[in-house]
């Protein structure tokens, strides 16, 4: 996976850590296709939901932030 340097800043400043990133990715989570052709992975770590923004290409991270409400429900409903 390709983080760039916008996303590592972004991790920094949130307390999200590489090992968050793991747990993430190998717990359940769901990809959801934006409007301007990248896509959100919405997952849970450490207690709390977390959205990566990604590239089109679906490889790269673009961002990190704290899951919005609507964004957890989409987790909830599969």
């Amino acid at each position: 996976m390709n983080i760039t340097k916008h996303a590592l800043e972004r991790m920094a400043e949130r307390g999200f850590t590489p090992e968050m990133l793991a747990t993430l990715m190998d717990g359940k989570h769901v990809i959801v296709p934006t409007r301007d052709d990248k896509f959100l992975m919405i997952g849970r770590a450490d207690g709390n939901f977390w959205t990566l923004i990604l590239a089109k290409d679906m490889y790269s991270v673009v961002s990190v932030r704290r899951s919005h409400n609507s964004e957890v429900a989409k987790w909830n409903s599969k």
